[in-house]
């Protein structure tokens, strides 16, 4: 798979420095997904209120509203690196929380806990 996606980059960044494919493009390619992005979060937050996400869709789509308007690219990675710093600081809550099904660890442990349900 990092083949596919570093041979993905490798030829964005290729046409972009031939000329055959305006940076602009490749901008608003990111903001577009970058919107989508913080619209998913807006999706996951009407569903479980955890306000963690919240904040990250804010910035995704802000970063993307941003690079669109001023048509640079800095704003993308700002906002990329300000969702990074949000998720350090534990606003993305455990898959649990969003899709209400507990994770495949989860399961294991209380699995192996004496006294529990196990499935013959």
């Amino acid at each position: 798979m990092k083949w596919i996606v570093g041979g993905l980059i490798l030829a964005v960044v290729g046409a972009v420095y031939s000329g055959r494919v305006p940076m602009v493009w490749v901008v608003y390619s990111f903001a577009v997904m970058f919107c989508f992005w913080g619209l998913a979060l807006f999706f996951a937050y009407s569903r479980s209120k955890h306000s963690g996400l919240l904040l990250l869709g804010l910035t995704f789509v802000s970063a993307g509203v941003l690079a669109v308007v001023m048509t640079h690219w800095w704003p993308l990675v700002a906002g990329f690196a300000i969702s990074w710093v949000l998720r350090a600081m534990g606003m993305d809550p455990p898959a649990e929380e969003i899709t209400g099904e507990p994770t495949q660890t989860q399961t294991q442990v209380q699995d192996s806990a004496p006294g529990g349900d196990k499935k013959t």
